[in-house]
């Protein structure tokens, strides 16, 4: 252990503290005290030779909570109790010097110092309180009413670049010790000067070792000495002679803060950022010498520290870095092990390096009963945080933490509970305290229907009322069917329960499984499904059902009014079109009647056919036809019966094309129909525009022929004479030829017969009609000796 001592105390005057008792033997040499048990010359505040140390008050285990915040917009730098513990001052970078009532937290003095306020300190008798003012003054001012000693503010100026960074009475009230540094980088001078608070004149000033920099300064309780916080040093200064009496050398980097403890054995110090990390380190002087007894690293600089009224404990307030940023930490004096710690907001937990949003504790005091500390925060959460020992958080008279008398609360949080005897987290008091142990002597982890008994399957019902005890996943089964009623499952990827245990029904025996999760059951109890329901849907038959699921591999529907196992939950995507009338129809509307077995229902009121084909048959009694698109009684399907041949288009037509338009009515299509404006006539084989309907308007008496049309005497021979078969006599129904062109007919046996069908001939007689007669005398030629003379023959 480095020991930093220049002489042995035994160099010091025989009573350096005036308590009577010598140096050699006192266990204080720096405190005046009167203990003789434990300790000799130590201080006892209740005079019961006990020293403070041992017969302390700070709280062992203290549990700090926050009591109360006053939130600000400035940085506060300094904190201090008053002597008496009722009162708080504090410094803010607005420039007030303010007095707090330290139980109602409420501001009662204030005076505006007209600068930052870098440090403030209460006089130990209780009257004064002294300000480091950031223009390289400080002020002393009556603490009952905040007026000044001094017509001005004291001036500590020692040059150029130089910053007041703290101020702290002497233990007799008499003077305060300003420490003075640089201000930022800048500036040489630095020193730590002595006002006399009764003139505000400077009674001595300190700089061992020609050091340019102080940021703290502290009294030993017995006023003889001063330790002063430099960069990397630590001195201690006869406050009579001036002379250095011993200096610590091992700080690493700027000591940012210093405490003596009230019995004078130890000095704590706050480091600065040594690059990586920082340090807060103890020192003791034991045997004559100072020495550095313990030393903790911190991830941010260590600001500000205190001990506790009694110097077992000490308490150090971190900047804003990393794990410690923003962090209070409170340690055994003599040992360094930690005893508590709490912060301000840690927003990110401090860690995004220089941009985080972190606050610093720049100050830090304790109460006199040891029961408070109160931290002054800046840069981010600015304020003052007022914190108390929680030793009995729930008020139930047993303490949270030992406190020496080995007995602890093993409920801290909880009021009605404080022994728990078995140990396993239930309190032995009974109901109505909270979570009563039902088996107080028999460790148990139960918690559902007792707590505190064994719990074997460890599902939080104990043993003696758990259903199944040793099975983790059930333990009741209220409706007696034989399984739990925890229901498990797993989902696939359908979204159907599989897997599945336990039961969906607790109260309900007659159905444990939920294959589609509808919350109804996939148990029936209508023997008639068994025909047709298939038999790899889930579910038992039983006599009685509740809750029955028609359709258990559909949670869209349960229930089947009309058993045409169509569901009858409209909501759903395939929902029954008429829910309680059976039917088996699956095409434009569901489980509705289909006479004809189509597939498309029978229509009913309110659901006609339709011409899109989405509605009910408009041929409910032919099986091949559903749809008539043009409503003209022809279906849409063109291979089924009495299709439609224009289905698009109404029509009347029904022998040549089916539901085709047919103007005249005589059942054929227009587009079929030679004679669309004539209902007598529909054919026209030949094409002469003359109707085949031999008995319709302008009939053809030669449908095949394109040449004849008409026979008017009926003597199967047209009237048209150029045309096939043309009747030369279209009047006479006995001649129709005149091979040579006489005007008489080749029939013989009709009327005016040609005797000569084959000479053209002009006799007119009957037995040579049609014959040759040039003088026409009515003789023929061969039998007229005068054939060219009418009157001879």
């Amino acid at each position: 252990m480095f020991l930093v001592s220049l002489f042995s105390i035994a160099a010091q005057a025989a009573d350096s503290d005036g308590d009577g008792v010598q140096d050699g033997s006192d266990d204080c040499p720096w405190a005046a005290g009167t203990s003789t048990v434990d300790k000799d010359g130590c201080p006892d505040r209740d005079g019961d030779g006990t020293s403070d140390y041992n017969d302390g008050w700070a709280i062992g285990n203290p549990n700090y909570q926050n009591e109360f915040t006053t939130s600000s917009s400035n940085d506060y730098y300094g904190v201090k109790y008053s002597p008496s513990g009722e009162f708080i001052v504090t410094g803010s970078e607005d420039g007030f010097v303010r007095i707090w009532n330290a139980s109602t937290w409420t501001n009662v003095r204030s005076v505006n110092a007209g600068t930052d306020v870098n440090g403030v300190d209460y006089s130990p008798d209780g009257q004064y309180v002294a300000a480091a003012l950031n223009d390289d003054t400080m002020n002393i001012y009556y603490s009952s009413n905040l007026s000044s000693l001094y017509s001005s503010a004291v001036s500590v100026d020692v040059g150029g670049g130089d910053q007041v960074n703290s101020v702290e009475f002497s233990p007799d009230s008499s003077s305060v010790a300003v420490a003075i540094g640089r201000s930022g980088n800048g500036g040489t001078n630095g020193e730590v000067t002595v006002i006399s608070v009764a003139t505000g004149t400077e009674l001595y000033a300190l700089n061992p070792n020609g050091e340019d920099r102080f940021y703290d300064a502290a009294f030993s309780p017995d006023g003889a000495y001063l330790a002063l916080a430099g960069n990397s040093d630590i001195y201690i200064v006869n406050t009579t002679s001036g002379a250095t009496t011993w200096t610590f050398t091992n700080p690493p980097a700027a000591v940012n803060a210093i405490a003596w403890s009230p019995d004078g054995n130890y000095i704590s110090m706050c480091g600065g950022w040594e690059g990586q990390s920082a340090s807060f380190d103890m020192y003791q002087f034991a045997n004559g010498a100072w020495s550095r007894i313990w030393e903790k690293t911190v991830s941010t600089s260590c600001g500000s520290t205190t001990f506790s009224g009694d110097s077992s404990q000490v308490v150090a307030g971190m900047y804003w870095y990393q794990a410690d940023g923003a962090t209070a930490r409170v340690y055994l004096s003599n040992s360094g092990n930690q005893v508590d710690s709490f912060s301000g907001p840690r927003p990110g937990s401090c860690t995004s390096g220089n941009n985080n949003q972190c606050g610093t504790i720049y100050g830090v005091t304790w109460s006199p009963d040891g029961t408070h500390i109160v931290t002054a925060h800046g840069r981010n959460d600015e304020g003052v945080y007022y914190w108390f020992a929680d030793i009995d958080e729930d008020n139930d008279g047993y303490n949270t933490t030992d406190q020496g008398d080995g007995i602890v609360d093993a409920f801290p949080s909880e009021g009605t509970q404080w022994d728990d005897s078995d140990g396993d987290g239930y309190g032995d008091n009974p109901d109505p305290a909270y979570q009563p142990d039902a088996c107080v002597a028999t460790f148990g982890t139960s918690s559902e229907d007792r707590f505190g008994c064994p719990d074997s399957d460890g599902d939080g019902w104990s043993d003696a009322g758990d259903w199944e005890p040793n099975n983790a996943d059930q333990w009741v089964d209220a409706d007696g069917d034989g399984r739990g009623d925890n229901y498990l499952f797993d989902l696939n990827e359908y979204q159907m329960h599989v897997n599945q245990s336990g039961d969906a029904f607790p109260t309900d025996s007659s159905q444990w499984n939920d294959t589609d999760g509808d919350g109804f059951g996939d148990n029936y109890d209508n023997a008639s499904w068994e025909s047709y329901r298939p038999s790899a849907w889930p579910g038992e038959l039983l006599s009685t059902t509740n809750l029955t699921d028609a359709f258990p591999l559909d949670r869209t529907q349960y229930l089947d009014s009309d058993g045409d196992w169509v569901g009858d939950n409209q909501n759903s995507d395939r929902p029954d079109g008429c829910p309680n009338t059976w039917g088996d129809s699956q095409y434009d509307r569901l489980g509705c009647v289909d006479s004809d077995g189509d597939g498309y229902s029978d229509p009913t009121p309110g659901w006609p056919s339709t011409g899109d084909c989405f509605g009910a048959d408009a041929f409910p009694d032919d099986p091949t036809q559903w749809c008539d698109e043009d409503g003209d009684g022809f279906g849409s399907n063109a291979s089924g019966q009495n299709a439609d041949d224009c289905p698009s288009t109404a029509g009347t037509s029904y022998v040549d094309r089916n539901g085709c338009a047919d103007r005249d009515g005589d059942g054929y299509s227009n587009a079929g129909d030679p004679f669309p404006d004539d209902s007598t006539q529909w054919s026209d084989r030949d094409g002469d525009n003359r109707g085949d309907n031999l008995n319709g308007t302008n009939p053809d008496a030669f449908p095949d022929d394109t040449s004849q049309w008409k026979d008017s005497d009926g003597d199967g021979y047209g009237d048209n004479p150029g045309g096939t078969n043309g009747d030369t006599f279209p009047s006479d129904s006995t001649q129709w030829s005149d091979e040579d062109g006489d005007g008489y007919g080749d029939n013989l046996d009709g009327i005016n017969g040609d005797v000569c069908p084959m000479e053209y001939g002009e006799s007119f007689e009957d037995v040579t009609r049609g014959c040759p007669d040039s003088d026409l005398d009515g003789v023929t030629d061969p039998v007229d000796a005068f054939p060219d003379d009418p009157f001879q023959w």
